[in-house]
């Protein structure tokens, strides 16, 4: 008996049709990767993105809770045409308002006057190490011979440190606004351009105190606001935030600074589209609240925007 034996395979037309069907299959499963690498990418970056744009949050966050003041922006000022307590730029910069040249945002306060880096038992703001603060600034209050904030263009008419150097506020007159709560000028500030003798009370520290606990009373210079024997020894240290370019960056002060020009500024983000610092009005008087917009936008062209809204020395 013969036993005949049968072998079965593909045929070529077989062959070709499964060979395709792979192809088809692996293009759909090549394609399948590439969009979830792709989604991965999107979103690592935009979480990237996210993360720095938390990171500048939370600097200017942290600076205006440890604050006792709110340098800029300023409040409106009747006597011009445009806005002054809304500071914003996008990149391209913005168009300006009324007369104004150009848009700028910036953001800044005076140093946390309980920081102490150095730890050397004196706050970093107190510039003359007496154990007070911003006690005895002089004519500049911030010490570094421009008007305002130097290199800032803190009245928002584009223009930065127009003016003489005791010109605090920029508006063209100086020391005008002493430290009596009122707003003497009228420009809807209080307070924030007095001169030597910064109550403008005509005498050392106030008229008829014992201001340092000497024993005497109104003893030395008019100018002389800690009755200490010096004079202006301890003026303003902002911390300041402010667009270069697209990248925000941060200004603050050296530590044991010589004057208001020794500062180290870095940058805290890049990629920036839009910065906006709005002062919330408070009837004349320094802000209490402070709302900030963070708009980074990565190469992708995927913006993240970031808002917040703080009290003027609510961590303190």
């Amino acid at each position: 008996m013969v036993t005949r034996c049968t072998e079965a395979g593909f045929t070529i037309v077989e062959l070709l049709i499964s060979l395709a069907i792979a192809a088809l299959l692996l293009t759909a499963m090549t394609g399948l990767v590439n969009n979830a690498l792709e989604i991965q990418d999107d979103t690592g970056t935009r979480n990237d993105t996210t993360r720095d744009g938390r990171f500048a949050m939370q600097r200017m966050v942290a600076a205006i809770l440890g604050t006792e003041r709110l340098i800029l922006p300023f409040a409106d000022n009747p006597n011009t045409d445009w806005r002054e307590h809304v500071r914003e730029q996008t990149v391209p910069v913005s168009a300006p308002e009324g007369s104004s040249t150009k848009a700028t945002a910036v953001l800044a306060v005076t140093l946390d006057p309980t920081l102490d880096i150095n730890a050397d038992g004196f706050a970093d703001a107190d510039n003359d190490k007496d154990g007070r603060v911003d006690e005895d600034p002089g004519r500049d209050l911030t010490n570094d011979g421009a008007a305002g904030v130097i290199g800032l263009d803190d009245d928002g008419d584009g223009v930065a440190d127009e003016g003489g150097l005791q010109d605090d506020d920029e508006d063209g007159t100086d020391n005008e606004d002493p430290e009596n709560g009122l707003d003497d000028d009228g420009d809807g500030l209080v307070d924030e351009d007095p001169s030597w003798d910064i109550n403008g009370d005509g005498a050392p520290g106030f008229l008829g105190i014992d201001d340092d606990g000497d024993g005497s009373v109104d003893e030395g210079n008019s100018d002389d606001d800690d009755e200490d024997g010096s004079r202006n020894e301890d003026w303003l240290d902002p911390v300041v935030f402010f667009l270069s370019g697209s990248t925000l960056m941060e200004r603050r002060p050296d530590l044991n600074p010589a004057d208001g020009t020794d500062y180290t500024e870095y940058p805290i983000a890049d990629n920036v589209t839009r910065f906006r610092v709005e002062r919330i009005p408070g009837a004349g008087k320094r802000a209490v609240l402070v709302d900030i917009t963070l708009e980074i936008t990565n190469p992708g062209g995927q913006p993240v925007s970031l808002n917040t809204r703080i009290r003027v020395g609510g961590g303190r």
